[in-house]
Formats: structure tokens, sequence, C-alpha cells
């Protein structure tokens, strides 16, 4: 496949992670597509199987991030997040691909301090619509097993 989706590929990883730092959740969603798969897992060495603290399909986390508002923790007193993100592998095929991301997220507080909140990574599986490539599956393999505070929106 052309370099052109790779490059493709990789912008919208790291678009994925904008979205969620600016709030523009929509925009986040519409990476999904419409039978798309958000779940975040995580291994502990005393648990024979990842354990599954979150599994949505698109509409559930559209639903989640439209109210986020709403919840009784409200997301303006979230400390601002900011992630990087660094595309391991890209592997393309005319109608699928795959990206493998390393991630690192960010809390900085209204003092200006910044700590890490989690690590991980982006296990995730692209389908190809005409020209464009949406989420058939983001698998969030979270190393950080002991989170500050939980948020409601997605890591």
């Amino acid at each position: 496949m052309t370099v052109n989706a790779h490059e493709q590929l990789r912008g919208l990883v790291h678009a994925s992670a904008r979205f969620l730092d600016d709030h523009a959740y929509e925009q986040f969603t519409r990476l999904f597509a419409d039978d798309g798969e958000y779940r975040v897992e995580t291994t502990a060495p005393e648990c024979p199987q990842p354990m599954v603290w979150m599994l949505m399909s698109r509409d559930e986390l559209s639903e989640r991030l439209e109210s986020a508002e709403i919840h009784e923790w409200k997301i303006s007193s979230v400390p601002v997040q900011t992630r990087l993100v660094a595309v391991d592998t890209v592997d393309v095929s005319s109608k699928n691909a795959t990206t493998s991301s390393s991630f690192c997220l960010f809390h900085t507080n209204q003092d200006g301090s910044s700590e890490v909140f989690a690590v991980g990574r982006y296990e995730d599986q692209w389908n190809r619509t005409g020209e464009d490539w949406r989420l058939a599956r983001r698998r969030v393999d979270l190393k950080t097993r002991l989170l500050a505070m939980p948020s409601p929106i997605p890591i």
C-alpha cells in the first residue's frame, strides 16, 4: 500500500488524541465505524485474564461524551489533559489496517504542575470506506492500573 495510507493512518491516530485533549468529542467518535468498538483493558499479575474496564460501541461512546457535562464529576474540573502518542507500527492492506501506538497521558492542574496519569498502547483496527479510514476497534492496553482519579472520558 502507499506511503499516503500509512501517513493518513498516523495522522488519524494523532488526531484521535488531539480530539480528546481538546474536548472535540464529536470529532473523536466520527473516527469510528458505525459498528466500531472502544475497549479499555489491563492485565494484572494476580488475574489470569485481562480485565475489561470499559467496553462501548461507537453510539454508547458518543452518548457518554455528549452527556459528559451533566455527569456528577464535572468535566470542567478535570485537569488539562495532554496525550503524547508515538505510532509504532502501521500495517495496511487494501481494505483494512492495524496501527499500534504507545501513549502517555499527562494531567496539568490549575497550579501548572503536570503529572503522568496513564501510559499504555492503542491497538487499532481500521477499515477503509472509500477514501476514508474508520476505526473498527480501539483496544486501549492500559499499563497503569492505579489511576489517581478515574475519568468519564476515554483514555
